[in-house]
């Protein structure tokens, strides 16, 4: 039961942070036209954010100084909730909030001018689905089970800073619309 209520206050936390980067995110791609440059770097402040939770809950949230004795007072389910709350924040919250950020952003970086809207939305919100359940389940079932979390973290820090820098690559050489075209097409085939 403990862990089934831990399960659900850690999607609750990752779920707020969605709504809240998705907010974020929305809000800047509206301020760039071209909204690769904000997408690298969200992908670039994820390599900190899946760092900071790798490091937060294997060297310092065990040794924060928590009185053991709240556990034995009538209040201590209400005390040990909102301990798990702030852990699930102090952890989960600013990965979260990026990778919210990181769709809308998608959507501002992958549009192009006269495109159909719903297609284009569709397409990333596709690729976007498919990604992550792809992520999750290799991640999860072979990743993990082949060489460890910790090595887990460190390709997935790795694959969010190759997107990120493809990313300011791709967003320099986006000046004028012959080269839009072209990249375009390059990685249209990375999306249905």
């Amino acid at each position: 039961v403990e862990a089934e209520t831990a399960a659900r206050r850690e999607l609750a936390v990752f779920l707020m942070g969605l709504g809240i980067g998705s907010s974020i995110g929305a809000a800047i791609a509206r301020q760039f036209p071209n909204s690769r440059v904000p997408l690298a770097f969200c992908q670039l402040l994820l390599c900190g954010a899946i760092a900071w939770a790798a490091h937060t809950t294997g060297t310092s949230m065990p040794f924060w100084p928590i009185n053991p004795s709240i556990g034995k007072t009538p209040d201590a389910p209400v005390f040990q909730f909102e301990l798990d709350l702030l852990r699930a924040l102090w952890v989960v919250l600013p990965g979260a909030i990026l990778w919210g950020a990181s769709f809308p952003l998608a959507i501002g970086a992958a549009a192009r001018e006269g495109e159909d809207t719903g297609r284009l939305v569709g397409g990333v919100y596709a690729a976007n689905t498919v990604g992550a359940i792809l992520g999750a389940l290799l991640t999860s079932l072979i990743l993990v089970a082949a060489i460890g979390s910790q090595k887990s973290q460190q390709v997935l820090i790795a694959i969010s800073a190759i997107s990120g820098l493809l990313m300011l690559v791709t967003a320099s050489d986006s000046g004028d619309g012959a080269s839009r075209g072209v990249e375009s097409s390059r990685f249209r085939g990375l999306t249905p």
